[in-house]
């Protein structure tokens, strides 16, 4: 997941603002456009996990779980968007939505549930963001192990990296990081290029073939669902891109294109290296493939450690944001988002704690894994169902389709055991490390 132009003025966080009256400002995605951007979305830092991934799921699975993974995601975002209607063409406006309602999602939830629907899709927007914010911290600070810069100690690596993160996150305008953390696209990919012609396998263990089915069960299983769903970061910024596109009814269908080319690329990349270096997968690529010596690797993993740091705050912002409304609520001010001092305080507050965490947790592809399962679950598959479901239940009531009732119906029951298995075998895998 690599997060695309989140600003200030982000729709991610649209404060306050006429959704009905303004559907015509900021729209200026091309058809095109919104593939591109939806594709580069997708495959951020997840991919250097995907030969692990396809390692602990089999080829089988993988390759025809990828598959419906990409469809479980567009099903999403057609329920998110049937949703988004829905609430406009009711009599009372998603502008009536209150004030503490940041986010067009949260608005839809209000439209569903209420305030409850507010702060239950804030609550697990903030999970999502933690979650991504301390797998980057994570996987710098094991990127940073293997670099001559390192300290040694993973809490003053830490520290700095938590400095750095924290100070670019204060700034008044994140809208030049959003530009520049762009380029991690290109990153990742001189990365792969490198590790393909200079990888090296020394002291791996080496399998004899690429294992058909999943390893460890439902463990394996597991590890592999907390991975790819890492990789389709499509869902949580529906609305962005919807508000973003000239013609948003097509979103759908940019999605389905750039879905189904993530899928078939992360499919080709797993199996390319798995071919290339058939040994057993522990972490990421860089841990297992890449020396540890040499101008080269080092200069890979610090542009790495780079663009991740470069697009942490990115994540900080809206995570930041949907906390300093909730504080502001609690004190009964409408105003605190104009409030420095607090902005400053909760950021810096969010980074910290993230890294607190992400210093007790094992390797990148773990956390990623669990992170995957947990939040990225909720948010991408189990909430759209409901939200959609809902709605129809609520407004369109007999007069809805039982075909469309009963298949959200089993897509959230399916999401909720999914996400519940797979994060209890990835948090044991978490707490044994």
């Amino acid at each position: 997941m690599s997060p695309q132009g989140a600003t200030e003025e982000s729709p991610l966080l649209n404060k306050h603002d006429d959704v009905e009256n303004s559907e015509d400002i900021g729209r200026t995605a091309t058809y095109k456009e919104t593939i591109v951007n939806l594709m580069k979305l997708c495959m951020g830092t997840g991919t250097l996990a995907l030969p692990f991934a396809a390692q602990r799921g089999g080829l089988i699975l993988n390759i025809f779980g990828l598959v419906g993974i990409a469809g479980w995601n567009l099903f999403s975002v057609q329920r998110l968007c049937k949703a988004l209607q829905i609430c406009r063409n009711q009599n009372q406006p998603l502008q009536m939505a209150p004030r503490n309602a940041t986010s067009t999602f949260s608005k839809v939830g209000y439209c569903a549930f209420g305030e409850i629907g507010i702060h239950g899709l804030d609550i697990s927007l903030v999970i999502l963001f933690l979650g991504i914010i301390v797998s980057y911290i994570d996987a710098v600070i094991g990127f940073l192990e293997d670099t001559p810069i390192g300290t040694g100690s993973k809490k003053v690596d830490a520290f700095f990296i938590a400095l750095i993160i924290g100070s670019l996150s204060v700034v008044p305008n994140l809208g030049y990081l959003a530009k520049v953390s762009a380029s991690g696209l290109f990153v990742l990919a001189f990365a792969f290029v490198v590790i393909a012609f200079n990888g090296s396998s020394s002291g791996k263990t080496p399998i004899e073939s690429i294992n058909l089915w999943p390893q460890d069960g439902l463990a394996g299983i597991s590890h592999w669902f907390g991975c790819v769903v890492y990789g389709f970061g499509v869902v949580p910024l529906t609305y962005d891109y919807y508000d973003s596109m000239k013609d948003p009814h097509l979103l759908t269908q940019a999605a389905a294109v750039a879905l189904s080319g993530v899928a078939i690329s992360y499919i080709v990349i797993a199996y390319l290296f798995l071919l290339l270096y058939p040994v057993v997968m522990h972490g990421d690529v860089l841990e297992d493939l890449l020396p540890t010596e040499g101008l080269i690797p080092t200069m890979v993993r610090l542009a790495m450690i780079t663009a991740i740091i470069l697009t942490a705050p990115l994540l900080v912002l809206p995570c930041g944001s949907i906390l300093e409304g909730k504080i502001g609520l609690f004190l009964g001010r409408h105003n605190v988002c104009s409030n420095t001092l607090l902005q400053v305080t909760v950021r810096l507050s969010v980074c910290i704690l993230c890294t607190i965490i992400s210093i007790s947790v094992p390797g990148f592809v773990y956390v990623l894994s669990f992170v995957g399962c947990c939040a990225v679950a909720l948010v991408g598959f189990v909430v759209p169902s409901l939200l959609h479901l809902s709605l129809v239940l609520k407004y369109e009531g007999a007069g809805s389709s039982c075909m469309g009732l009963f298949l959200d119906t089993v897509m959230f029951l399916w999401g909720v055991t999914a996400m519940i298995i797979s994060s209890i075998y990835t948090f044991e895998k978490l707490r044994e490390t």
